[in-house]
């Protein structure tokens, strides 16, 4: 192999299809790149515990970039880390209660709500109970604030979600604006990603690449939401999927199929 290339993808929009599943030639594809020396990496909003799950469905090297960014490793061995400050969090959990919306906060490996957990978060808390070690996942509350002042140094991003009526985001990402030490962005209609400042994908894809000493023109990366726009640009090779918005075709080098029709496959298969 002459060329050594990392390659990160998106997860939900990108790498999986609507059924959660990744296609068989698209997993047989990674492997066999992976096989002939090239690293891939999941690059995603999710928390790492669900993140590691998905990668694991197309590879055994255990890349994987969590939290929109605020979390790396490789193989469970902590690459990067970056935590939201306190105000920030203050802040944000203040425009929440103003806004009466449900939020969100993510560790690696727990979601703290306000409101109510959604149904699909206490499914899998309810499910690894009996779980042990890094692996299991779990619900805590921080409706109360002596919870919330307990557990806000664990806290890596966070994530509101308004189900109802998506088009009030909009004013709360106006308040959100004004918060420091926060980034804002969105992954979805009706949902606003919250990660520090100083952080986003491209932030822990760039980290990945100085770990294996590949340059910048060397990497793909793989996209269809606003949250993985810094990646894109920042990659040698960015390639948003058809079923992205404009703003992140825009951002992209090229364009490929749709995450239905296994743009990520079609497009390695050709260009590697």
């Amino acid at each position: 192999m002459t060329k050594q290339y990392l390659i990160c993808s998106d997860i939900d929009g990108t790498l999986l299809r609507s059924d959660q599943t990744v296609s068989e030639k698209t997993r047989d594809l990674i492997q066999k790149l992976e096989n002939d020396g090239h690293i891939f990496s999941i690059s995603t909003g999710r928390m790492y515990r669900s993140a590691r799950e998905v990668g694991f469905q197309v590879s055994d090297s255990g890349h994987v970039i969590a939290s929109n960014g605020s979390y790396a490793a490789i193989r469970d061995e902590q690459l990067l880390k970056t935590t939201l400050e306190e105000k920030a969090i203050r802040d944000t959990y203040q425009i929440m209660r103003d806004f009466d919306l449900p939020l969100f906060f993510f560790s690696t490996n727990t979601l703290f709500y306000t409101k109510e957990p959604p149904a699909f978060f206490q499914s899998l808390a309810d499910k690894s109970r009996l779980d042990t070690g890094h692996d299991r996942f779990s619900l805590v509350s921080i409706n109360d604030s002596s919870a919330f002042d307990e557990n806000l140094h664990q806290f890596l991003n966070a994530i509101v979600v308004a189900e109802e009526d998506a088009s009030r985001l909009a004013d709360v990402r106006s308040a959100l604006n004004e918060a420091i030490g926060i980034r804002v962005l969105s992954s979805h209609h009706n949902n606003l990603e919250i990660l520090p400042a100083n952080s986003d994908k491209k932030t822990a894809v760039e980290a990945l690449g100085k770990y294996y000493n590949i340059p910048r023109e060397r990497i793909i990366t793989f996209g269809d939401g606003e949250n993985d726009i810094g990646m894109l640009e920042y990659a040698g090779t960015g390639v948003a999927m058809e079923n992205a918005s404009d703003n992140v075709k825009a951002a992209a080098n090229t364009i490929t199929d749709t995450n239905e029709a296994d743009g990520v496959y079609k497009f390695l298969k050709e260009f590697i």
